[in-house]
């Protein structure tokens, strides 16, 4: 299984900023998984995509989490977000036994991305049972705000992409798209101008944006012009779907 995957981690982005990053893969008729994290026009607006867009949920277990304050209200909040969720990707990528078991027991979710392994080799979906329930765990491999942290980064897909054999799933971040970052001073600085991050602007907005050097906005283009030639665009269900197929064979 050699499929690119694109996922992204919404992460409280305003409207602006989702339908902007959206507008991109619609134009390109790229598929992408979503991992939604609050309401919002926008977000709405993608449920309108269905055959274009997976939307997941981002469920946010950290302490003081606006979605709840125990992981039970969280699930709840964030199902009530996406009620035909079957994929999820924690913020943070917070994880446990107990808490898979809750999310296996009390969810309809099937498909979990919250296993990063940067650059891995030879990445293959793998079914996690524990306690008589079943979830497919599904690896991710490169992430725009961990390649920001990398003494230096790498913003040529090319050579990502000739990586060795195995799944790659991209994951980005709508407001990190839109700043084109190459490192979290730019985010870091917006953030201190709006603390809030979905109630920034354009306006707000524009001063922080990097038109200078490669970024996570230049390589999301990128990996989605190469999508759209190779005509293989997947989504998370879809890597699912396959695998259980062949599973069955």
């Amino acid at each position: 299984m050699n499929n690119i995957i694109i996922t992204l981690d919404i992460d409280w982005a305003p409207d602006f900023v989702i339908d902007t990053v959206a507008e991109k893969l619609i134009q390109s008729q790229v598929k992408a998984t979503w991992f939604v994290t609050h309401h919002s026009p926008a977000i709405d607006r993608l449920k309108q995509h269905k055959k274009l867009f997976e939307l997941g949920i981002h469920p946010n277990f950290l302490p003081h989490s606006t979605q709840g304050k125990t992981p039970t209200e969280v699930l709840d909040y964030c199902m009530d977000l996406v009620p035909d969720a079957m994929s999820m990707r924690t913020h943070a990528l917070v994880q446990s036994s107990p808490l898979f078991i809750e999310i296996m027991a009390q969810t309809p979710i099937k498909r979990d991305v919250s296993l990063f392994l940067p650059r891995c080799s030879w990445i293959q979906p793998f079914e996690y049972r524990l306690h008589g329930h079943s979830l497919w765990r599904i690896p991710y491999f490169w992430e725009d705000d961990f390649e920001m942290e990398a003494i230096t980064p790498n913003w040529k897909i090319t050579s990502v992409i000739k990586h060795d054999k195995g799944l790659k799933i991209f994951n980005f971040h709508p407001i990190h798209i839109y700043l084109n970052s190459k490192n979290i001073a730019s985010y870091q600085k917006l953030k201190q101008h709006v603390p809030k991050l979905f109630e920034s602007t354009p306006e707000n907005t524009r001063k922080f944006i990097n038109t200078s050097a490669p970024g996570s906005g230049q390589m999301y283009a990128t990996l989605i012009k190469y999508i759209a030639i190779k005509k293989n665009s997947m989504c998370i269900r879809d890597i699912h779907l396959n695998t259980m197929s062949l599973s069955s064979e």
